[in-house]
C-alpha cells in the first residue's frame, strides 16, 4: 500500500536559502512525501522527480545519518543541483527512530537510544517499488549515505549489490567483522569520503567491547581486496577553498576486475560533516562537528561515479564484416605458338 502528500510544507524552513543556492532549474523538481508498506512496517521517504518526467530515470538512494530527518538532510546534503543537472531522481528514505539498521553491533549504533526498524526489507522494497512504477532504471539505481546512513550503504553492499549499481559512503568506515563477513555478489564500485579530524567516526577506526572499526584506508582497501584491485594512486585536488582550513586528496585503485572501481578522498583536517559546495550548515556545527570542506560536493563526487556505472552489460560491438578481396580478372590463355617460342 503506497500514500502520497506533498513535503512541500515541512520544508519551509530552508527552502528559501535554497532557492537561492540551488536556482530555479532545481526548484522544478517535484518533491513529495511518500508512505509505503515493507514486511510489516509503514515506511516514509521523500521523492524528487524532475518535472515531467514520464519514463523511468537514473535513481540516487541518499541514506540520512543517525538522528536525522529525510526532510533534513535533503537540505544538508545539497544533492537537489546536481539531480536537476544531471536529470535524476533523489529519493531521502527515512529511518525508524532516525537510525539505520547498519548491521554494526547495537551499543555502535545507540539502538539503547533509538531503535531501527527492518531496513534491508524497506530498502529492498523501495527500489523495486520505484523500479515497478516506472520511476526507475532497474540498471541505473545508486546508493550514497552519511554516518549511520553509510554504514547502511555498506551493508547493502555487503548483501545486496545485485540492486544497486555503485555505492558512495560519506563519514562512515568498514565493520571490522566485515573482513569476514561481507562477500558481495559481484565487484562493486564504491567510494568513500571522509575527514581526517572527525570526531564521531574516527579516521584511523576506533575499538570497544562491543565491536570496532577499521580505519578509512583500510576500509577501502577490503573493498580493493574483494575486488581484485592491484596497485592505487593518489592525486591531490584543487584546493579552491582556501578558508575552509580543509584540503582534499583522492586514492584510486587501479587493475579492478570489472566493474569494480574503489576511491578514498581524504579531507585533511575535515571533521564530521559531508563536502558541499554551497553551505547549508550554520557556524555552530563547526563547533560540534569539526570542519567542513568546500573544494568538493559529495553529491557532485557521487554522481561522477554512478554516471560511470550501470547493472546493464555494456552492448557488444559488433565486428566489421569482411569485405571481399575483389575477383582477378580471369588471364587469356597463352597459345600454342607462344609457348613453343618459349
Amino acid at each position: 500500500m503506497v500514500g502520497v502528500r506533498s513535503a512541500a510544507w515541512r520544508m519551509g524552513l530552508w527552502a528559501c536559502a535554497m532557492w537561492a543556492a540551488l536556482g530555479a532549474a532545481t526548484a522544478r523538481a517535484e518533491v513529495v512525501e511518500r508512505t509505503m508498506t515493507a514486511g510489516t512496517e509503514q515506511r516514509s521517504f521523500l521523492l524528487s522527480r524532475p518535472s515531467g518526467a514520464t519514463t523511468p530515470l537514473p535513481v540516487v538512494i541518499a541514506l540520512h545519518g543517525a538522528g536525522e530527518s529525510a526532510e533534513g538532510f535533503m537540505g544538508y546534503l545539497g544533492l537537489e543541483e546536481t539531480a536537476a543537472r544531471n536529470r535524476f531522481v533523489a529519493v531521502y528514505p527515512q529511518g525508524i527512530g532516525r537510525v539505520w539498521n547498519d548491521g554494526r553491533p547495537a551499543a555502535m549504533r545507540l539502538k539503547a537510544m533509538l531503535t531501527p526498524g527492518d531496513d534491508v526489507t524497506f530498502l529492498v522494497t523501495l527500489t523495486q517499488q520505484l523500479v515497478a512504477e516506472g520511476i526507475a532504471d532497474p540498471n541505473r539505481i545508486y546508493m550514497m549515505g552519511i554516518s549511520n546512513g553509510g554504514f547502511m550503504v555498506e551493508r547493502m553492499a555487503c548483501e545486496h549489490a545485485d540492486l544497486y549499481a555503485a555505492f558512495s559512503v560519506i563519514m562512515a568506515t568498514a565493520p571490522a567483522n566485515y573482513r569476514e563477513q561481507c562477500r558481495p555478489s559481484r565487484p562493486v564500485p564504491i567510494m568513500f569520503i571522509h575527514g581526517t579530524a572527525d570526531p564521531v567516526i574516527a579516521w584511523d577506526g576506533f575499538w570497544t567491547p562491543m565491536g570496532a572499526t577499521l580505519s578509512a584506508p583500510d576500509s577501502a582497501q577490503l573493498y580493493a581486496a574483494l575486488n581484485g584491485c592491484g596497485e592505487s594512486q593518489v592525486q591531490d585536488l584543487p584546493d579552491l577553498n582556501r578558508l575552509d582550513g580543509t584540503t582534499v586528496s583522492v586514492r584510486r585503485w587501479e587493475g579492478c576486475t570489472p566493474p569494480g572501481e574503489v576511491a578514498l578522498y581524504r579531507v585533511e583536517r575535515g571533521g564530521h560533516q559531508s563536502p558541499a559546495r554551497v553551505k547549508t550548515t550554520p557556524e555552530l556545527a563547526t563547533v560540534f562537528l569539526g570542519l567542513r570542506n568546500g573544494d568538493i560536493d559529495a553529491g557532485m563526487e557521487s554522481w561522477a561515479l554512478f554516471s560511470r556505472h550501470s547493472l546493464a552489460p555494456p552492448t557488444p560491438v559488433a565486428a566489421p564484416a569482411a569485405v571481399p578481396l575483389p575477383a582477378r580478372p580471369p588471364q587469356k590463355p597463352r597459345s600454342s605458338r607462344a609457348q613453343a617460342v618459349q
